[in-house]
């Protein structure tokens, strides 16, 4: 896993905000403590299991976070609805070119069973929601 935990924090820091530094050195500081299976949890389900689970929050990282960090992702408590509505402007805005229709039904799945307002969001370090962008 430790290859997807650097990926994510890879992909955090090129989004980072230019001239940031602050943000960008406390953000690097903290990244170190980040349990990514923790703030990407993988909550298997009929609709989404085990495997399925671990390749959307692979699409998510590798695709998401090359406009923002994941701090959006995981901390908007969306129902399926609310998911759904966001993929399709993204999808109409051409965010999301590199995923396939089936693969953005992956991650609508995983979003949905993962992040809705039945469960918390998972705890990060200030310096990540400081650094987000919005939708």
């Amino acid at each position: 896993m430790s290859t997807l935990l650097e990926r994510a924090l890879a992909l955090l820091f090129s989004v980072a905000c230019i001239g940031c530094v602050y943000v960008a050195s406390a953000t690097q500081s903290q990244a170190q403590q980040l349990d990514i299976d923790a703030i990407f949890r993988c909550v298997p389900s009929d609709t989404v299991g085990p495997e399925k689970c671990l390749a959307a929050r692979e699409m998510i990282l590798n695709n998401c976070t090359s406009c923002h960090n994941f701090a959006p992702v995981v901390t908007v408590q969306f129902e399926r609805g609310g998911w759904h509505s966001l993929l399709v402007r993204h999808a109409q805005d051409d965010r999301m070119n590199a995923l396939s229709e089936e693969d953005v039904i992956l991650v609508e799945d995983y979003l949905a069973e993962n992040f809705n307002d039945s469960l918390p969001p998972p705890e990060l370090p200030a310096a990540f929601l400081e650094a987000w962008t919005s939708y």
